[in-house]
């Protein structure tokens, strides 16, 4: 079996290719960083993705500069965008799995054909078996959206490529982040857009249909990236306070 790893932690990588390598399969390991470079994934049977990205600062993403942690999912829709739906199966291995549906949304939205948690391969063995047959491992049920706050189904991928074209992007996820140089009307239209593909509720029954808030979306948005409360490019950046 051709197998591909992905994941920003060298340890990890080289323990998971070894392991692979060990039981008679080709592998190959990818940063996160190469695996956007590669286009060429018809020639791998599995690949095998870290879901979150736990280096220091989150990756930026598009002119907007939209922080994302959840590479994983993203990866999974550049393969599906070039291999196709049937080939190859994609396996994401990550802790998330269990604790953030938003992870688990945007893994399905991705196409991802099985995730599993850390806790579901912690030996060799166990990692093997369940590149080489995930669905004997025993799969997991979709999440529902409506335990992540939505009161219909969300296009999360579409809603993250819009933050990540527009500049209004920096002050909506981003509680330090300065607005100067950024229109009201652009504001407002990030949010009129974001709220029509994440749809939450925001009022109560008979209440007036409003536009979203930035603060009812920032932590809807902050979630769906996978961001810690300490995670804020743009004051790192100098941007606050100017």
């Amino acid at each position: 079996m051709r197998v591909a790893v992905v994941d920003e932690r060298e340890d990890v990588l080289e323990g998971r290719l070894g392991w692979l390598r060990t039981a008679g399969h080709t592998a190959v390991g990818y940063s996160f960083e190469a695996a956007f470079e590669e286009t060429d994934w018809h020639r791998f049977d599995t690949v095998v993705l870290d879901g979150r990205d736990d280096r220091e600062h989150p990756a930026l993403m598009g002119s907007g500069e939209l922080p994302d942690r959840f590479l994983g999912p993203r990866v999974a829709q550049h393969i599906r965008e070039l291999a196709g739906r049937e080939r190859p199966v994609i396996i994401l291995v990550s802790s998330y799995a269990r604790t953030h549906p938003e992870l688990s949304l945007r893994c399905q939205e991705a196409r991802v054909d099985y995730a599993f948690d850390y806790l579901d391969v912690p030996s060799a063995a166990r990692f093997v078996r369940a590149v080489e047959s995930p669905r004997d491992m025993g799969p997991r049920k979709p999440v529902d959206w409506r335990t992540v706050g939505f009161v219909g189904p969300p296009r999360i991928g579409d809603a993250l490529a819009a933050a990540e074209d527009s500049r209004a992007t920096r002050p909506l996820v981003s509680d330090g982040a300065s607005a100067e140089g950024v229109s009201a009307y652009e504001r407002r239209r990030l949010r009129e857009t974001l709220g029509g593909l994440l749809p939450v509720a925001l009022f109560r029954t008979g209440e007036r249909r409003r536009l979203a808030h930035g603060k009812e979306l920032r932590p809807l948005m902050r979630r769906l990236l996978g961001l810690r409360a300490a995670d804020d490019p743009y004051v790192d950046r100098g941007d606050a306070g100017r």
